[in-house]
């Protein structure tokens, strides 16, 4: 009779288990379905931006947050002005807590499109990723490339070329999906051609994609080729 009473209830938590699994899944594919039309309406958006380039400080940035209605989740601190950050903007945050924080450089400002299109790329893409699959999945990199150098002594086939020791999964993804953001909504932010092109650059560059060859989209030359690898407490989500 316990047997009995045992296998039902082990039935009953699998299938609450279960059931709970495909609640789960439906609100993320709703989510993901969501967010996908959002971005479909913001992208066919045009706005009209003021004259002139927009001044470095925080009244800019909070117009052009207004301008072209990026909205800022509850999970953000910023984003705020740092005339000392050498990129056009920054995430930063914790492994696990969601609050992440933002801040933007003097980079930034080059045009009221540019400086809306850093504020999207850090808070439209960067502030919803999850830091910790980031950095699961560039440590789950790392394993499989020490692996394949050990396994590599024995078969030469299967070690990693130069440019694999350099590559982080996750953080790769998370970059292109933010610039390619930018990318989708050049319309959005009246990106010009050169401005469309440094992205395209940047991104190309640093974080190519698994079938980019050395004629990406847009030949890109080493801007920083000389900059050292730059190391840090937190995760860092930045907009090179």
């Amino acid at each position: 009779m316990l047997t009995r009473s045992i296998h039902h209830l082990l039935l009953s938590t699998a299938a609450m288990l279960f059931a709970l699994g495909g609640l789960v899944v439906a609100a993320a594919i709703r989510e993901v379905n969501a967010r996908a039309a959002y971005e479909r309406q913001m992208a066919d958006i045009e706005v009209v931006a003021p004259s002139g380039f927009p001044d470095q400080n925080q009244e800019a940035i909070e117009t052009a947050m207004t301008m072209y209605s990026i909205e800022r989740p509850v999970t953000v601190d910023g984003p705020d002005f740092d005339p000392f950050l050498t990129d056009r903007g920054l995430t930063t945050g914790g492994l696990v807590l969601p609050q992440k924080r933002v801040t933007i450089g003097p980079a930034a400002f080059t045009s009221w499109g540019v400086l809306g299109s850093t504020l999207a790329h850090e808070i439209e893409v960067h502030v919803p990723q999850s830091f910790l699959k980031v950095v699961a999945t560039d440590h789950w990199m790392q394993l499989s490339l020490a692996a394949r150098r050990i396994a590599g002594k024995v078969f030469p086939s299967v070690a990693p070329g130069p440019k694999e020791l350099f590559e982080n999964d996750g953080t790769w993804a998370a970059e292109r999906a933010a610039y390619m953001h930018e990318i989708r909504n050049a319309k959005r932010f009246g990106l010009s051609q050169e401005e469309m092109g440094s992205i395209w650059r940047v991104m190309d560059y640093y974080y190519p994609s698994e079938n980019s060859t050395d004629a990406s989209h847009l030949s890109a030359s080493s801007q920083k080729s000389n900059e050292e690898p730059r190391s840090q407490e937190d995760v860092r989500a930045s907009d090179l």
